[in-house]
């Protein structure tokens, strides 16, 4: 599958698509020949002065299945009566499919509620035949979710996200570009209300790869124009890059100086995490699969930290509130996030309605910075159990 990854990326054409700077957002560091340059002060000029000074913020991550936690939430929320209108809205992988209709309203929470309680693997993917696999770039063919993204991504849609963006709210998604290995936000907003005649396309092509697994479903072939020269990026799931992700001039702030930034007190920042903040601790057999599962589960838990550490101390910085919500600790993990099973969705939807109207269900720091997360050194190999705090035993030396 190796070879055939690497002769899918060798044998890329040149496209036609040209994309606009305005349209995509890529991050500051980036090799100047891999990908169009948009400077600092453009990002500023695209996201946070021709914007209005955004209120409330919802930021989405990934989570496959699990994001019938967060179409949960968001009716729920709705349910309570208190949920805001977003002015900024992210989104990663799963949270970028749901991304778009966060932003546009309530109207479509029983879209996501049929998307996210109702799917099947077959609605998702068609797995490949076992032949097949010696030339193909994925495990499983995408084409029922490219279906689905078309079939609720109309022209109507992507009008009312332009006009949302004339109005200075913003919607980003994240991609992972599999040349450079570094995530790329792309202003769906200015997608939608710019120019190009293939813009529909560009935006369903973003949405299918910020949820594109590598492995699982093949990547997306997205054509940009770098300054004249015809260029062929893929693009594969945001998580790859980011759990989730926002950025200072998505709060109207300049990230170059400090002393620039706007210190506000009516600004919100939400996050709805598509899954558990801590797995639970079990016992790993030792064997190749189970401690390469366990072990790249890791790299992903040590990534949400990192990221809900980022995003809580931006929102600080900034002076605004911080919200987040996620799946429960007590909640048992039934399956996999790429298992769509309606048993399961239903059951996560459910928490999340329940989470969205009450303070039980949002914490205003991440999991990182409590007390009870910080790792003692071990100084031994002998422990005793303690008193329970908070319904946990705790070991100790």
């Amino acid at each position: 599958m190796l070879l055939a990854l690497t002769g899918c990326a060798i044998s890329r054409r040149y496209g036609s698509l040209e994309l606009p700077q305005a349209a995509r957002l890529v991050e500051l560091g980036e090799p100047a020949e891999v990908a169009p340059r948009v400077q600092q002060s453009e990002i500023r000029m695209v996201s946070a002065t021709a914007a209005r000074e955004p209120s409330n913020v919802l930021v989405l991550s990934g989570g496959g299945a699990n994001g019938a936690y967060t179409a949960g939430v968001l009716n729920g929320w709705t349910e309570a009566g208190n949920r805001p209108l977003f002015d900024v809205v992210t989104g990663i992988s799963t949270g970028a499919l749901i991304a778009p209709f966060a932003f546009l309203g309530s109207e479509f929470d029983g879209l996501l509620k049929r998307n996210y309680t109702e799917s099947r693997d077959r609605d998702i993917f068609i797995r490949r035949w076992l032949p097949a696999l010696v030339y193909a770039d994925s495990l499983a063919d995408s084409t029922p979710l490219r279906k689905r993204i078309a079939s609720e991504i109309t022209p109507t849609i992507l009008k009312r996200i332009a006009e949302a963006h004339r109005n200075g709210r913003r919607l980003y998604v994240g991609t992972t570009d599999l040349d450079t290995k570094r995530l790329v936000v792309w202003d769906l907003g200015a997608i939608a209300d710019g120019k190009d005649p293939n813009k529909l396309e560009l935006f369903r092509d973003v949405l299918l790869a910020s949820a594109s697994v590598p492995g699982l479903l093949p990547p997306v072939e997205i054509d940009i124009d770098v300054e004249g020269e015809r260029h062929a990026e893929l693009h594969v799931d945001g998580g790859v890059a980011a759990s989730l992700f926002l950025q200072p001039a998505m709060l109207g702030m300049s990230a170059s100086d400090p002393d620039e930034a706007k210190v506000r007190d009516d600004l919100n920042v939400y996050v709805i995490v598509a899954g558990q903040l801590r797995l639970p601790r079990r016992k790993v057999q030792r064997k190749l699969s189970a401690v390469i599962e366990e072990s790249v589960g890791g790299v992903l838990q040590a990534q949400m930290d990192g990221d809900l550490l980022k995003t809580y101390l931006l929102s600080r910085w900034a002076g605004a509130s911080f919200a987040l919500t996620a799946v429960p600790r007590d909640l048992a993990e039934e399956s996999s996030p790429m298992v769509f099973d309606p048993r399961t969705m239903q059951k996560l939807f459910d928490v999340g309605f329940k989470h969205a109207a009450t303070k039980a269900g949002w914490h205003n720091a991440p999991l990182s910075l409590s007390p009870e997360e910080q790792i003692p050194p071990r100084g031994s190999v002998q422990f005793k159990l303690e008193e329970p705090r908070a319904g946990r035993a705790v070991a100790s030396e």
